[in-house]
């Protein structure tokens, strides 16, 4: 499903959405899709998406200009880890977690 040409340009922009992801710059959300499918937009720059079915996960970004990027889990190990950022964010695990840590104390 690799649509990119060039595999390590691919690479730098998952780490990169990966990077922003972990620092909070972009949020992701849940659609109303019935697989795990999770969105983020950057107004005027691009449109991300994540999700997964029975044998992997992907990635579809596409820009303003309508230009199309996408990957699978079985392209890029970065994959996994976009997904699992972007589910952890849309879910708000970690204040999730927090709130039974406190609760606990």
């Amino acid at each position: 499903m690799l649509i990119s040409k060039d595999l390590p340009q691919l690479q730098r922009q998952l780490q990169y959405l990966l990077k922003l992801t972990g620092f909070g710059v972009v949020n992701w959300k849940r659609t109303a899709d019935y697989n795990d499918t999770f969105t983020t937009a950057m107004k005027g720059f691009f449109v991300a998406t994540v999700w997964e079915d029975s044998l992997r996960r992907y990635f579809r970004l596409v820009s303003s200009d309508g230009n199309q990027v996408s990957a699978t889990s079985a392209d890029s190990d970065v994959v996994d880890a976009l997904y699992s950022e972007a589910k952890r964010m849309a879910f708000n695990v970690d204040k999730a977690i927090a709130d039974i840590i406190l609760r606990g104390s």
